[in-house]
């Protein structure tokens, strides 16, 4: 009797225990896994092409414009414009875990698979960590039709007549018979240009006309009409006058690179830039390499000595360590920098998950009535336990 009431207490006795996957060398009975996570970085660079095109008329700007600030040549460079740098959470294979526990246990995980809390809810909702948005805000079909010049209204042909002399049967008489002939001779560039120009300046006629009211017996338009007819005056000349002087075209496109972290202190090639190709992958022989590079902050020093020293003082009283509980990581600071031969072109202090120390919470904890634990899914860091 006494031995069955033992057994009976030997049975109920509750027990949790936490092992990292890797670890695990004995049979386990369908055990919960969950795993912390790390952290991936994600920087988005900006870059912009700068083209500069080169209008028809170049060369008689200022000889029917009067303009001397025309582009001469047509040319593409790049540039750098903003780059962000932003973390998201990835699931960490070197700290998964299995949970093994002979007493309801209810936790919650993120659709990553993060731990979230064990026995209650978290308050905050589910979010996206990652934010993807590699773009480019101009097709290649767009910068086509943009390099192009609008056809403007010149005649690039004039008609000419010319007299021909046609012989004739006519009652046995032969004679001759003058006709026109329709030819049509293409305008020189000249031509057009001087064309072009008089068109210009008819729409600064018509403009001034329209502001200073001279209608010639005709209504104007007021009001939002005028501003309406301005504006269109304004668009117009705008496109006559790029075929003299041309046209300048920014473009903007966006890149997002992904990099984890995996030391310390350590520095790797992100991509390849330079201005005539602009951004390359990191494998190209185009361009110069721009550089990702970790700085860890060593916020974790006290806590490593910590548990140095704790290990040292169970070796040397022989005492082992009690079952694991929850495994949750402490903060770790990082200056992340995104460099172009040494200089910074970009810099943040994000938490670097896998540069955090991996601590256990008591098992004896967990077994108490009431035990809840929350965690930031994002960082497997604690947010509350009682």
């Amino acid at each position: 009797m006494a031995a069955t009431a033992l057994a009976s207490c030997t049975a109920q006795k509750k027990y949790i225990r936490v092992e990292n996957i890797n670890s695990v060398n004995s049979v386990k009975d369908n055990p919960i896994i969950y795993s912390l996570p790390k952290t991936a970085l994600s920087v988005k660079v900006t870059a912009i092409n700068e083209v500069s095109v080169r209008g028809p008329y170049y060369q008689y700007a200022q000889k029917y414009i009067g303009t001397d600030d025309i582009i001469t040549n047509n040319s593409s460079v790049w540039k750098l414009g903003n780059i962000d740098i932003s973390s998201y959470p990835v699931v960490d294979s070197s700290r998964t875990y299995i949970v093994e526990t002979n007493y309801p246990c209810a936790m919650n995980f993120s659709p990553e698979g993060f731990l979230e809390s064990v026995n209650t809810k978290p308050d905050f909702q589910e979010r996206n960590y990652r934010d993807d948005d590699t773009h480019s805000n101009l097709s290649s079909d767009d910068l086509s039709s943009r390099r192009k010049f609008q056809d403007m209204n010149v005649n690039r042909y004039e008609t000419v007549f010319d007299t021909v002399l046609h012989v004739v049967d006519a009652d046995s008489i032969f004679t001759t018979v003058p006709s026109a002939k329709k030819n049509l001779i293409r305008k020189s560039l000249d031509e057009q240009a001087q064309e072009l120009a008089n068109q210009i300046f008819v729409l600064r006629d018509d403009r001034n006309a329209l502001l200073k009211g001279e209608s010639d017996g005709k209504s104007l338009p007021d009001g939002d009409a005028l501003k309406y007819m301005v504006e269109q005056l304004n668009k117009l000349e705008e496109s006559y006058m790029s075929m003299f002087v041309g046209k300048k075209i920014k473009i903007e496109k966006t890149y997002v690179f992904d990099y984890i972290p995996t030391k310390g202190t350590e520095q790797d090639v992100l991509f390849k830039f330079s201005p005539e190709y602009g951004i390359t992958p990191k494998e190209s022989a185009k361009g110069s390499p721009i550089f990702v590079e970790i700085n860890d902050l060593n916020d974790n020093i006290v806590v490593n000595r910590y548990d140095s020293k704790q290990k040292n003082l169970r070796q040397r009283n022989n005492s082992a360590s009690s079952a694991n509980g929850f495994a949750y990581l402490t903060n770790a600071f990082a200056v992340v920098k995104i460099l172009q031969k040494n200089n910074s072109l970009s810099e943040r202090t994000l938490n670097i998950n896998q540069l955090g120390t991996v601590k256990y919470l008591s098992s004896e904890l967990m077994k108490s009535d009431g035990f809840k634990l929350i965690l930031y899914p994002q960082t497997g860091t604690i947010r509350s336990v009682n």
